[in-house]
């Protein structure tokens, strides 16, 4: 009988061993809490190249789940490669709860020292280290801005306005380019006396969600009814009032998009239909300074409106 159960035993194990050796997709998990939404929370992960968690800057190639709850990703470091899977759950609506499994190109020499009980795992502990660091990053980069989402569905404003139009820009290169034109826009406006109905904006046109790419036009409203042409680089254009979704966000308008995942997450919980186009209204200027978390943006996400 005790033969027996020792059989079984060891089977167990070796089982357990072939499985946690061989078969197990990832080695490791780590888990952390960031501040705000899941949604907001992937877009900072698709940029992990940008923080200083690694020795060396990785290859970030970056495969889109479905939805906002889990990112997958693969990370190269010369000969050695990383494979994450990261999982999110919302626990409230400023608080998002990171799991992060990883594996390594190394799998059966790592999981080997993982089950070293006399040996410390220098893999495990450096992954450890450079996720705890990320997590104190991720939480100093979150502090920098805010996104609050208005509860009910609004009504954009309907526009007039003098436009500079952009083409296949970075979403992280909204921001720049914006400077580059502005001056465009603000030599039209001066050299025919135009007045500003209203703060500029950019209406989104297109956006390429995979290559991480937008048109727009970047505009000033204003009195279109006057005795005024085009030129080569202004257009005149005429946005309508839509029913949208509404976000204010506060922070460095370069990171602004990340209020538009936020809007897609929320329009996505309330089986709303959206073009995935938002208009941008930018409430200071850059140029005077200040504290970037008091600077203001609203963001409205065009959708249809509830049944």
């Amino acid at each position: 009988m005790i033969k027996k159960f020792i059989t079984i035993l060891l089977g167990v194990l070796l089982l357990s061993l072939a499985w946690f050796l061989f078969i197990k997709e990832y080695d490791y998990q780590f888990r952390f809490q960031a501040n705000h939404s899941p949604a907001m929370v992937q877009q900072e992960l698709k940029k992990i190249e940008s923080y200083s968690i690694f020795d060396g800057e990785p290859i970030v190639s970056n495969l889109q789940t479905e939805g906002y709850e889990a990112l997958k990703q693969t990370l190269q470091f010369g000969d050695q490669e990383l494979e994450l899977l990261w999982e999110l759950e919302s626990q409230a609506d400023t608080v998002t709860s990171i799991s992060v499994n990883v594996a390594s190109n190394e799998k059966i020499q790592n999981r080997l020292a993982i089950l070293n009980p006399f040996a410390e795992s220098g893999y495990i502990d450096s992954l450890e280290n450079s996720f705890l660091q990320f997590g104190k990053e991720l939480l100093k980069k979150q502090a920098a801005y805010k996104v609050q989402v208005v509860d009910s569905i609004v009504y954009s404003p309907a526009l007039d306005c003098i436009c500079k139009p952009a083409a296949d820009i970075k979403v992280e290169n909204k921001a720049m380019q914006m400077v580059r034109d502005i001056g465009y826009l603000e030599d039209f406006q001066i050299s025919h006396k135009l007045k500003l109905t209203g703060y500029p904006f950019v209406k989104i046109q297109d956006w390429d969600q995979e290559a991480g790419t937008i048109d727009y036009d970047f505009c000033f409203p204003v009195n279109l009814a006057q005795d005024i042409r085009p030129n080569t680089f202004i257009e005149f254009q005429q946005f309508p009032a839509t029913t949208s979704l509404k976000a204010i966000y506060n922070g460095n308008y370069r990171s602004s998009d990340l209020a538009w995942h936020q809007l897609l997450s929320e329009a996505k919980k309330r089986d709303l239909k959206t073009s995935n186009l938002p208009l941008e209204i930018f409430w200071n200027n850059p140029k005077t300074g200040g504290e970037a978390l008091s600077w203001k943006a609203e963001i409205f996400m065009p959708v249809e409106p509830e049944s």
